[in-house]
């Protein structure tokens, strides 16, 4: 009779290597912050499941299982706006990642079987970590070249407003000419729930209502919230025109470079369709290394989208 040998700590390395990946690749097609220290984190919640399968194998139930993923991935996501969408979205890149690892293992001719209620086949681990790091390349090359087929490339952005901070992904719009009436400078235009980490319990219940800028901008006044709000008027091909809810930022920072006082533009639209949650019309990654003072100068286009 042949006898399977299980090798604990190969499981826990692997798991805790795969279920990273894994939320790593939601978060890269979602475009939310990459919290990569959390993801470690409950990758190795994920890895401590594994292990435990084989020391109690009740927690091998189908439910236990299903139960576990989802608190591993709830807790990654929890401050994004939308967990249980990234959820799910974390869920189906795992089944998709399961089928491509039996697939390999099926053309391979591996041995299979089941192993504590766990379906099992003798794939070596270089070859499995080397499958899920090629698949979340592989999605993330994709994702990039989609962006840049829009014209655009995308990066991460930390927002500090009144010394609170969140990190978005944003596409660099070149044909985003909105600009600051003021200083001049571009404006960032970013969805409202992206920017929830920002602002005080009692703004972000009326930031989140469905309400004109104007309407908001009043109960947000009326409440007492002391973060300046003001109106920017924008003109958009199509468009008579409108206003925006906007907030002047201490800075924002864009890889190392970083730009003081930027005006950030809040639209409950959703600006990518779940790539990116901001749009960007000024300099990219490449830009200078410096800190960007404000200018105060009047752009003659001020207040027009393209």
């Amino acid at each position: 009779m042949a006898v399977t040998v299980v090798y604990i700590d190969r499981v826990a390395a692997l798991n805790l290597a795969v279920d990273y990946l894994l939320l790593l690749t939601t978060a890269t097609l979602a475009g939310t912050t990459l919290r990569r220290l959390r993801f470690l984190l409950c990758a190795a919640l994920g890895a401590a499941y594994a292990v435990g399968v084989f020391l109690w194998p009740w927690l091998a139930h189908p439910l236990c299982k299903v139960g576990a993923g989802t608190v591993m991935a709830l807790l990654a996501f929890r401050r994004e706006p939308r967990p249980w969408r990234l959820t799910a979205l974390f869920w189906l890149l795992s089944g998709g990642l399961a089928g491509l690892l039996l697939a390999l293992g099926l053309l391979a001719g591996s041995p299979q079987g089941i192993v504590q209620r766990i379906y099992y086949a003798d794939i070596s681990w270089p070859v499995l970590l080397g499958t899920a790091a090629g698949f979340y390349g592989l999605l993330h090359l994709v994702f990039r070249q989609a962006a840049r087929h829009e014209g655009g490339e995308l990066m991460e952005i930390e927002v500090v407003v009144a010394g609170r901070r969140c990190r978005l992904r944003a596409l660099r719009d070149n044909g985003n000419s909105l600009r600051d009436p003021v200083r001049g400078q571009p404006v960032l235009v970013a969805e409202t729930a992206a920017l929830a980490a920002l602002w005080p319990r009692e703004a972000v219940a009326i930031l989140e209502t469905e309400a004109p800028p104007e309407e908001k901008m009043a109960r947000l006044h009326a409440a007492g919230v002391t973060i300046p709000f003001v109106l920017l008027p924008f003109r958009a091909i199509g468009t008579a025109g409108g206003l925006l809810l906007a907030c002047r930022s201490d800075y924002i920072r864009i890889g190392r470079r970083t730009v003081a006082h930027t005006l950030v533009a809040l639209t409950d639209t959703q600006v990518g369709a779940g790539g990116y949650q901001a749009l960007w019309g000024g300099q990219g990654k490449g830009g200078r290394h410096d800190v960007v003072a404000a200018h105060c100068t009047v752009d003659p286009t001020a207040g027009q989208a393209g």
